[in-house]
């Protein structure tokens, strides 16, 4: 199958990877006609890619100067593989949740198992998008046994909360000791990707979690898709031989 993202936009992030690697905020840009043997595409296609670049704020144009680089939009948030993706959006300032779909459905697949479910049960789906500073960071999907996810649905308030996990916790009697978390790349489905603000197929961060009352009680999963350009991983290793 052939990939459905345009090559302006596979360009943009390859050089936005350079970019970071390469440049400081103030270098200036190789000409136009070097990025084009670069990347063995058009003229067309690499100014598309530095318009949106320069939408962003990444680069400004000189007339009779060149283009320069003024460095990322936006800091990446950098955390430890071990610690839950979504407390990297709650410890930073201006976060808000916003609800944009729910529903009463059969669970996914995926989800049957993670949470012990037959196929014909019954699951509430909520489709929530994370925000820091009003800019979309993560597309969030969580799906709750009928009986407890009911009762959520008429707390239209508890569902903006940034961790549902806490209110589960703090405020239905859901005990939840532990979570299992899986952290995958993956590429930026149609489902989500426009609220995401993303094209289709771009790199995203995959991270589901199933949350647990005991051992083997699940209480409820997420599957949260993050911006991969706006999330860094960093871990000290010791045993590094």
């Amino acid at each position: 199958m052939r990939s459905q993202v345009p090559k302006y936009v596979t360009v943009k992030i390859l050089l936005e990877a350079r970019f970071e690697r390469d440049m400081r905020p103030g270098d200036r840009l190789p000409p136009e006609i070097e990025l084009c043997s670069d990347f063995a595409v058009s003229r067309s296609t690499i100014q598309q890619a530095l318009q949106l670049f320069e939408l962003e704020g990444v680069i400004r144009r000189e007339q009779g100067r060149g283009t320069f680089y003024l460095g990322p939009p936006q800091r990446r948030t950098e955390q430890e593989p071990s610690r839950l993706l979504e407390a990297t959006i709650r410890g930073r300032e201006g976060n808000k949740i916003r609800v944009l779909r729910t529903h009463v459905q059969r669970p996914p697949a995926r989800i049957a198992t993670r949470l012990g479910l037959a196929p014909d049960d019954r699951v509430v789906a909520l489709e929530r998008l994370g925000l820091v500073e009003g800019a979309p960071i993560v597309f969030i999907y969580s799906f709750l046994p009928l009986e407890i996810g009911a009762r959520l649905l008429k707390a239209k308030k508890q569902l903006r909360q940034m961790s549902l996990a806490s209110v589960l916790n703090d405020s239905y009697g859901c005990k939840i000791d532990q979570v299992r978390q899986v952290i995958a790349a993956r590429l930026a489905d149609p489902r989500f990707a426009k609220d995401l603000g993303v094209e289709v197929g771009v790199p995203v961060l995959e991270g589901e979690r199933t949350y647990y009352a005991g051992e083997n009680k699940p209480v409820f999963c997420t599957v949260s898709y993050y911006r991969g350009d706006r999330h860094n991983f960093t871990m000290l290793i010791k045993d590094w031989r």
